[in-house]
């Protein structure tokens, strides 16, 4: 039993008023007169009080509907469990392989079949299959959601709680960046797969790899590691910064780790970045010597703040002494603990533009001294468009699988795999009833004449 208001048992309190009621039943003493002793003259009057309890059930009675009248205030309720009604479970299987899938675990699609188990299409919908679907050549079609997404759609369609078994292969590729949690119970049934090999040419940043993948890992290795186009990159540094310094070490660092050939000021020709260290605003030959669709890196002029901060790079913090006010609303890509801009960037003419608001400068932050300015200043000078994606591209031809230890993938959610259906009951209505004949009985042994016994 619950109760709505258990405040309302704060009543119970009252109890306490039938019981002193009782206690303080006073009989009053009566005064018999004798003539034989009445020369002697009247005595002094005496009252004679009790303090015994001479009526338990009645007692028990008021105390009684007290309780009901405290129980009442606090408005009783039965909680009832219900159990869901699961009937069956699911069978998921791609319609396009389900003839194969039904083949190979033909006895264990029957079995749960006749336990009265559905068997539903592993794609958007999950359309209800039948035994027909098995036989003839499925047209194939492709899933337009991953494994992941799938699962987590099916909550919105499989029964809480329910059984489902997933005849599917265990292909990484067929899979999000993260699992999703389900609200069945869900058993992976791997179909059976010869260990296969592949392979792949994959392009970054202007050098082509031969991937090679099988059911336990990917390699890539550079094909033309000689033939890429340097990197022409052009530094103006004006009079009085000393901050090129410190920047042509980390481009030399990038080029000795990738192997890529990096050429720094350049005699004649186009270049790839150009790296604008000076307050001055930025010449337009230095800008028209990016090739299209280059970059362009430039100090930012404005009012210098100091600032006790860090830069947040990559989820380390790099100490920050000084900043430029900024201004510019473009995309923010370092910043500092305050979340303002130290770097942001902006496409504008063709012509990538990022915006520094500090200094390649040990006085204004600590980058220069750590080595996370390399890693930093990466993406700036290999730039490419698949930056994120490489060597975790979704590739139809890569073969990693989950490994066997892995059966345990998609745990259910517990907050709501557990949740059995509830129905509150209320008992107002009994504790009335219960209270009314309490009271009317209460009421009839406070009336009730007793008998008097009188001996002469």
């Amino acid at each position: 039993m619950h109760f709505l208001y258990p405040i309302g048992l704060l009543a119970l309190a009252g109890l306490i008023v039938p019981l002193i009621i009782h206690l303080w039943n006073v009989k009053q003493g009566k005064t018999v007169k004798i003539g034989s002793i009445a020369l002697l003259g009247e005595s002094s009057r005496a009252s004679s009080k009790s303090f015994k309890i001479n009526d338990w059930l009645l007692l028990l009675l008021r105390c009684l509907l007290l309780v009901i009248l405290a129980f009442l205030v606090a408005q009783p309720y039965f909680k009832k469990n219900i159990s869901a009604n699961i009937k069956n479970g699911w069978i998921l299987a791609d319609k396009a392989t389900f003839q194969q899938v039904f083949k190979t675990h033909k006895k264990t699609i029957d079995s749960l079949l006749k336990k009265g188990y559905e068997i539903h299409d592993f794609n958007v919908g999950f359309t209800q299959l039948t035994l027909k679907d098995t036989v003839g050549n499925q047209a194939k079609q492709t899933n337009s959601l991953n494994y992941t997404a799938l699962l987590s759609a099916a909550n919105h369609f499989v029964p809480v709680g329910a059984s489902v078994y997933l005849f599917a292969d265990r292909r990484l590729n067929h899979f999000g960046n993260e699992l999703s949690t389900v609200n069945y119970k869900l058993r992976y049934i791997p179909l059976n797969q010869t260990d296969t090999l592949s392979s792949w040419i994959a392009e970054y940043a202007g050098k082509k790899y031969e991937a090679k993948s099988n059911p336990s890992n990917t390699s890539y290795q550079a094909l033309n590691s000689g033939d890429e186009v340097p990197i022409n990159i052009a530094i103006h540094e004006a009079a009085g910064i000393a901050d090129g310094k410190y920047l042509i070490a980390a481009l030399k660092a990038i080029g000795n780790f990738t192997k890529r050939k990096i050429i720094i000021n350049p005699a004649s020709g186009k270049i790839d970045i150009g790296f604008w260290l000076s307050d001055d605003p930025v010449s337009s030959v230095f800008k028209s010597s990016i090739k299209p669709n280059g970059a362009l890196f430039q100090y930012e002029k404005g009012k210098v703040i100091a600032s006790s901060s860090f830069i947040n790079l990559d989820g380390r913090h790099i100490e920050l002494s000084k900043r430029i006010a900024s201004i510019n609303g473009a995309k923010k890509i370092w910043t500092d603990g305050f979340g303002n801009a130290i770097l942001t960037n902006e496409k504008s003419n063709a012509l990538h533009i990022f915006h520094f608001y500090s200094r390649f400068n040990p006085q204004w932050n600590e980058l220069v001294w750590d080595g996370l300015f390399v890693k930093a200043l990466m993406p700036i000078v290999i730039r490419a468009d698949n930056t994120a994606d490489f060597g975790f591209e979704n590739h139809p031809s890569d073969q990693r699988r989950l490994s066997a230890k892995q059966n345990d993938l998609f745990q259910p959610d517990k907050t709501k795999s557990t949740i059995k259906t509830t129905q509150n009951k209320a008992l107002g209505t009994l504790f009335w009833i219960a209270a009314l004949l309490i009271f009317v009985t209460e009421r009839i042994l406070s009336f009730r004449k007793k008998p008097n016994d009188v001996k002469n």
